[in-house]
């Protein structure tokens, strides 16, 4: 099982805000977390399992993860900006305890958390190509190679529509019992990105909560 994120956060307005991690190892409970969308869901629910989550494995997990997901939301979209559009998407990648076989659960804010648990393989991406047909890559340049292209789809989007890629692309290869993490690429305009992260910075005194994508 293998799992690609990029590292940009940005605000709302798809302005760049920090490099972070979008998905997390909990070798603890045989298992990864990945987040889309509002990326303070992702960080919220991470530190959640780590600091007060009495459990063994994602089925125990699945048990109540609805429920909670649905009250870190509501903190999320209480503190964060007043936009009806954005989502989040909360991915949990591994094994259960007595099984060798790779499943994942998805909660997804636009169907209320609701648990969808998916036993078969499967290839996606997020955000999914406009303009041309998936094929599965075979290799990290591949990937590499898919993701430039998707990053061009969207970039020639309005601001508003806009998905934003970038900062570096980290793989994360989670196996029964072994979770490794790799940088396969860096974008070009990372730097360029560090810079506007910087002088936000040196606003953000004068700038109110703010929510990461």
């Amino acid at each position: 099982m293998m799992v690609v994120t990029d590292t940009l956060a940005t605000t709302t307005d798809g302005t760049a805000l920090m490099f972070q991690s979008k998905a997390w190892a909990l070798p603890h409970l045989n298992m990864a977390i990945a987040a889309t969308g509002v990326a303070n869901l992702g960080s919220a629910w991470n530190e959640f399992l780590l600091s007060s989550a009495v459990v063994q494995d994602m089925r125990m997990i699945d048990r109540f993860a609805p429920e909670e997901l649905r009250l870190l939301w509501q903190q999320v979209l209480d503190n964060g900006p007043k936009d009806t559009n954005i989502t989040a998407t909360i991915y949990h990648f591994g094994f259960e305890n007595g099984s060798d076989r790779a499943v994942r659960y998805v909660y997804r804010s636009a169907s209320d958390f609701r648990s969808e648990r998916i036993e078969d393989s499967g290839f996606g991406v997020k955000p999914a190509p406009r303009n041309f047909t998936i094929v599965e890559p075979e290799s990290s340049d591949e990937i590499v190679e898919l993701a430039l292209r998707i990053r061009g789809e969207q970039d020639e989007l309005p601001p508003a529509k806009r998905i934003t890629i970038g900062g570096e692309l980290q793989m994360m290869f989670i196996q029964n019992r072994l979770t490794q993490t790799m940088r396969i690429h860096r974008f070009s305009d990372y730097e360029n990105a560090w810079q506007k992260m910087v002088d936000r910075l040196a606003q953000a005194s004068e700038e109110g909560p703010l929510g990461l994508v």
